[in-house]
């Protein structure tokens, strides 16, 4: 059962909708934007089976027989919409949307629209759904969730009411998964820190293979990059290449310079955000701090060059060029 006390952070966001609910001023079309783990379809389905629960209170009560339904993944009056290829195109929209919202709700008084990757709709979808949002049935509510809020048009976002799910601070992530994951404090601190803001992303985390088994690769050739000759360090850009498509190997880059940094400027234990590595890191901090926030800055600069389209391998190597300190 979804609730919106089991949401962390973003309490602007809940209070807003629950406000709404209490006011019993709903609006027909909002759109919910964040990055992926952000939380947002989680808050849209707290919202959706609020609405539905017929006790008609800010949480769903769990023991109606639309909260029942809701939680079953059967709700008569709940429409998901995902696209079925890269993108929302006319006829999804069409068929999913705007030939549904003329049939009245089958029992409720509502019936929601929850459009997933609202962001990939065509020029010519949004176009297509803009009448709807500008006459939408009284019973019909849209959710669309959304990353970036420029892929839409002024004439869509002109009808919808734009929420803002924000990154967490690092401390709610981890308290949460020592809390309802059981990890340790070491642990939640690690995993809150690569997750950047996100619980979805840190339960993703935890549940990845391939990353611990990046993480681990990556780690152990930092630890052992001073010792290892120039011509071996560059080969490493060509076993990255499985990495292309996943830029988390440079949260790892990062995120052990950044641990350097402190060890060798503070010497606090409890300032280090990878606790399970704290010998490895006081063992390697042993170059001047300059040195350090030199190599961090150019993690930050090949993450740009990228994310700009650059050659994958001569970025790669060129970093490691500037972490080797040749």
């Amino acid at each position: 059962m979804y609730q919106f006390s089991n949401i962390y952070g973003n309490a602007l966001l809940v209070h807003h909708l629950q406000h709404a609910i209490q006011q019993k001023r709903i609006s027909h079309a909002y759109l919910l934007l964040g990055d992926d783990g952000s939380g947002k379809k989680l808050l849209a389905h707290t919202f959706a089976q609020t609405l539905f629960c017929e006790q008609g209170g800010t949480e769903p009560c769990g023991i109606c027989k639309s909260c029942h339904a809701y939680d079953a993944g059967a709700h008569p009056d709940l429409i998901l919409v995902r696209p079925e290829k890269k993108s929302l195109g006319v006829e999804e929209i069409r068929t999913k949307i705007i030939d549904d919202v003329a049939i009245k709700p089958y029992r409720y008084s509502y019936k929601i629209y929850i459009i997933e990757q609202a962001d990939t709709m065509t020029p010519a979808a949004q176009n297509a759904l803009l009448k709807t949002l500008e006459e939408p049935p009284s019973y019909a509510v849209f959710l669309l969730l959304a990353k970036q809020q420029a892929a839409f048009l002024e004439t869509v976002l002109s009808r919808c009411i734009s929420l803002h799910l924000h990154p967490l601070p690092a401390q709610i992530v981890a308290s949460y998964l020592q809390e309802k994951k059981s990890l340790s404090s070491e642990q939640a601190a690690s995993y809150a820190a690569y997750a950047q803001g996100s619980i979805g992303q840190a339960l993703t985390l935890l549940e990845d293979e391939a990353f611990l088994q990046m993480r681990q690769d990556v780690l152990a050739k930092l630890q052992r990059i001073q010792n290892t000759s120039l011509a071996e360090v560059l080969l490493w850009a060509k076993e990255w290449e499985i990495y292309q498509n996943d830029f988390r190997f440079l949260d790892v880059i990062a995120l052990w310079y950044r641990d350097l940094l402190f060890a060798k400027r503070l010497h606090d234990d409890t300032l280090l955000i990878q606790q399970d590595l704290q010998a490895a890191l006081y063992a390697h901090a042993t170059e001047d701090a300059a040195v350090l926030a030199h190599k961090a800055i150019a993690v930050q600069q090949a993450r740009t060059q990228l994310t700009q389209n650059a050659n994958f391998r001569l970025t790669i190597e060129v970093l490691l060029m500037e972490l080797k300190g040749e």
